[in-house]
């Protein structure tokens, strides 16, 4: 039988146990009720990722919106104490996912943010017109600048030929003063031309070169001489004019060859012809009556400075086979000196030409066929006139000698002016044939 005090002793002991039992069964209850509760918690996002306030986001993440680098480079040792435990590799995944999508949604953003906060697009093109605009006005400055740079030029220019157009003397010949600086088209009619415009103020400019080849008129059938043989003693007689007057060589002085070949063996005027050649001299002994050549040691013809205008006409011959033909050319040479030295121009740096104009009336018997003492397809000078504008006609030595300015104004002139240039009359008869240009 159990006695009391013990009875008291164990009641003593079944009620600590007991309030231990139950103060374990309400921790434990506590315990299950944190269980539930960190249950509940993995089975949702927090509040901070769900993109809440700044103020119910931890201090932690907190700086990881201010700073997304930090956020990505945070380790997970700064995580707070309470994301750590059994489901903090969840949470930590879930929020550095979400925070690094974030974070590259917010410097995106932010960039896109920032290129278009710079230049808005009504700025941009705003700008462009600004620049499209600037460059047009820049256009305009430099066409206007431009016109008026030219227009300037031009009005200093034409200022400058009018002053010295009414300050040069007329008789002034020396052309120093400012002629250097002109065209040679500006200068005084009464200025000697020059190598460079070798044929300035004069009407030749526009006649045919020596290249070209003289027209002729139309062959026609002559009494019994058949169309064919007078067009070859046209040709002929062009053929002759050519070789005597504008061959590069005779002109050079050459022994006119080709010329002589064209002229009948058989009748004296070919032999005289040839006297005169090899012994040139007065009274009736002068070569120039049928060729032009220069004296190749003094003088050469400038370059382009050969022009040639003419006619030719034909007719019956006083023989059987026979046509008469009638040649009047004026053949213009510019020559300029080759020794002692070159002749001065009338500005500085330039060299002066002589003009020479010489014009020719022949009379041509061309044979069609053969007859006594006449050759078939030769050509007989019948008479021949010439006329030479600005040549010596005192010295007779075979060649044609210009006069030079300076030459002719201390040279004695005694022959009667002449427009070179008018071939409406026949030359006179008789001598003297030098005249005294009235112009060249």
């Amino acid at each position: 039988m159990t006695e009391p005090a013990d009875f008291l002793a164990r009641l003593r002991a079944d009620g600590q146990d007991q309030g231990r039992d139950q103060g374990r069964g309400e921790s434990r209850s506590q315990d299950r009720g944190q269980d539930r509760g960190q249950g509940q918690d993995r089975g949702r996002v927090p509040r901070w990722a769900q993109g809440q306030d700044q103020g119910q986001v931890p201090r932690w993440a907190q700086s990881q919106d201010q700073d997304p680098r930090g956020a990505q480079n945070q380790e997970p040792a700064q995580l707070p104490h309470r994301a750590q435990g059994p489901d903090q590799g969840q949470v930590l995944q879930g929020a550095q996912s979400q925070d690094q999508g974030q974070v590259l949604h917010w410097a995106q953003s932010q960039s896109q943010d920032q290129d278009q906060s710079q230049v808005p697009q009504g700025a941009q093109s705003q700008e462009q017109d600004q620049d499209r605009g600037a460059a047009f006005h820049a256009d305009q400055r430099r066409r206007r600048a431009r016109r008026l740079s030219v227009g300037a030029v031009a009005a200093l220019a034409l200022a400058g030929v009018t002053a010295w157009l009414v300050t040069a003397p007329e008789e002034r010949s020396d052309g120093k003063p400012g002629a250097a600086a002109l065209d040679e088209q500006a200068w005084p009619d009464d200025w000697p031309a020059t190598t460079g415009l070798p044929l300035r103020g004069s009407p030749a400019r526009t006649w045919a070169t020596e290249k070209e080849e003289l027209p002729l008129p139309a062959a026609t059938a002559v009494g019994a001489i058949p169309k064919e043989k007078v067009s070859d003693g046209l040709r002929r007689a062009r053929e002759f004019l050519v070789a005597a007057n504008l061959d590069p060589e005779v002109l050079q002085g050459a022994w006119p060859a080709d010329a002589m070949e064209l002229l009948d063996p058989l009748q004296p005027a070919r032999a005289e012809l040839t006297e005169h050649l090899r012994e040139p001299g007065l009274p009736d002994a002068d070569p120039t009556e049928l060729f032009t050549r220069f004296d190749p040691a003094r003088l050469t013809p400038a370059l382009g400075g050969i022009r040639v205008r003419g006619r030719m006409t034909y007719e019956a011959g006083g023989a059987p086979g026979q046509i008469t033909i009638h040649a009047d050319y004026t053949f213009v040479y510019a020559v300029r000196r080759v020794a002692p030295r070159p002749e001065p121009g009338p500005a500085p740096g330039t060299e002066e030409v002589a003009r020479v104009v010489v014009r020719r009336q022949l009379v041509l018997l061309y044979a069609a066929s053969e007859s006594p003492g006449v050759t078939a397809g030769k050509l007989v000078p019948a008479g021949y006139r010439r006329q030479l504008g600005n040549h010596d006609c005192g010295t007779v030595d075979g060649f044609v000698h210009p006069y030079f300015s300076r030459e002719a104004a201390a040279a004695a002139r005694p022959w009667p002016v002449v427009d070179p240039y008018d071939d409406s009359k026949d030359i006179p008869d008789g001598r003297p044939s030098c005249t005294v240009p009235s112009r060249t």
